[in-house]
């Protein structure tokens, strides 16, 4: 059973800073096997949609922008000969598992967990003396960070147009390698104050490159944080409370740590558990595209038998979806209408959806402007709120009555799981994405090698077996 770690305190001081709290959490913090088995599947699905975006445009042009090292520490790449510094390596691998948009959410703090945690410990980390089970711990004490982080400032974060994936993710990236790294309590209080004011991150850049670099920026800087702190470089001894992180990040809403609001009681990767996707692309469009879908297959309707369509939303939820008539993949990764239209098209979203030339298709083009999107007039939702209200999508013929689909539960979520197979199929695909030519066996090989993450002694083989199955040629 997870616990919460007790807080000292002393006669003149009350109540535990900010800093003091999440550094003893990540130095002490227990991780069980509950959680360990809860954090494997998202690791390997995260990997998994990592190798897949290191085929991307966007990735391969930062690859370009970076000079190789042959140092001792480099970092071998998972798609060539090429090694990196450790931080140009976690900006590459962060940029790589984000640029499809097809990571896990976590609601609770309306941010994508685990791509930057992940990507710095994939850089951090000397393979051949880091075990399966030191990997998950920190990756599962980094991401608990990340994720309470957002829950004390709230969705007003979010709202005041940060992309919280990485303003969150730059301090949970420092908190998983500071466990990874083995700091103390007082390196990793000034490794979080140097993180702390790394983070960055606008929604403005939704749908271009700079999303997805985000997270490499995050991974990146979280690491550099890290490894500055066990250097000897020094933080405030509180840059979160007062008129520090939280204050700055929330718009001044919040300036201390919530009451109430635990670190690892239980950790958030084993309850609730993070969303995974099962389409590419925002995760507020997958309701969307789960109703578009299932009309369809239903109804029997297409594109051509519609006179308009409407999506009704829950106050709040359209925020990332900011390119409604979209010009490239990158901008259908955040359109409404694109997902309907496509959708009904197409009798699928996936990742051939979310192509430019896909979207840029006429009959395609044509129809995004007989979409309407509605968020209702109740109080704006918030975090996991918005995730637990129903999304409606409605068709409306050329002849007949309407005919309307509604979703509540979040595609991906507890209450709507990823099934074992389709986790395997994921894989498959990424891998595939990465390199048509992988063989199959090895592709199913190394899926199975992974659900034994947890009792691997060292991760180097299977890390290395993975960089072979997507390098092409």
């Amino acid at each position: 059973m997870s616990v919460a770690i007790p807080l000292a305190q002393t006669s003149d001081q009350p109540s535990t800073t900010t800093a003091d709290r999440l550094a003893a959490f990540v130095v002490d913090a227990p991780v069980d096997g509950r959680t360990l088995k809860a954090a494997t599947p998202i690791v390997l699905d995260t990997l998994a949609v990592t190798m897949a975006g290191g085929a991307e445009p966007g990735v391969r042009a930062l690859a370009g922008t970076l000079v190789p090292d042959a140092g001792d520490e480099a970092v071998p790449s998972f798609w060539g000969a090429e090694r990196y510094r450790r931080d140009d390596a976690a900006l590459l691998i962060g940029m790589a598992s984000h640029v499809l948009d097809y990571d896990d959410v976590s609601v609770l703090a309306m941010c994508h967990p685990s791509v930057p945690v992940l990507s710095a410990l994939l850089a951090a980390a000397d393979r051949r003396q880091t075990s399966g089970r030191t990997l998950l711990e920190a990756f599962a004490v980094g991401t608990e960070v990340l994720i309470r982080l957002g829950q004390a400032m709230g969705f007003r974060h979010y709202a005041l147009g940060f992309h919280a994936t990485a303003t969150l993710g730059t301090v949970g990236a420092a908190a998983a390698c500071a466990r990874l790294l083995g700091l103390d309590r007082r390196q990793t209080g000034h490794a979080l104050a140097i993180a702390a004011s790394m983070a960055s991150g606008l929604r403005a850049n939704f749908g271009s490159m700079v999303k997805s670099l985000h997270v490499g920026i995050a991974a990146a800087n979280g690491l550099k944080a890290a490894r500055l702190a066990a250097g000897g470089i020094e933080g405030t001894a509180d840059a979160f409370d007062g008129e520090g992180y939280l204050h700055a990040f929330s718009g001044g809403q919040v300036t201390v740590w919530p009451e109430g609001l635990d670190l690892g009681a239980p950790f958030a990767v084993a309850e609730p558990g993070f969303e995974q996707k099962r389409y590419p692309c925002c995760y507020m469009l997958h309701k969307i595209i789960e109703a578009t879908l299932a009309l369809r297959r239903d109804s029997g309707l297409g594109l051509d038998d519609v006179a308009s369509m409407s999506v009704d939303m829950p106050n709040g939820a359209t925020k990332p979806l900011i390119h409604p008539y979209p010009r490239s993949g990158l901008n259908a990764l955040f359109s409404a209408p694109y997902a309907v239209v496509a959708g009904l098209t197409d009798g699928r979203i996936d990742l051939r959806s979310f192509t430019d030339e896909a979207v840029v298709r006429p009959g395609v083009q044509e129809r995004l402007r007989d979409v309407a999107v509605v968020e209702d007039t109740a109080p704006p939702k918030q975090g996991a709120e918005v995730g637990a209200a129903p999304v409606t999508v409605t068709l409306h013929p050329v002849a007949g009555e309407p005919v309307s689909r509604s979703v509540t539960a979040l595609p991906g979520s507890l209450q709507d799981p990823i099934t074992p197979d389709q986790a395997r199929s994921k894989w498959t695909d990424c891998l595939k994405r990465a390199n048509p030519g992988a063989d199959p066996g090895a592709v199913d090989r190394l899926f199975d090698d992974g659900a034994g993450l947890a009792d691997m002694p060292r991760v180097d083989g299977w890390l290395d077996g993975l960089a072979a199955a997507v390098r092409r040629g």
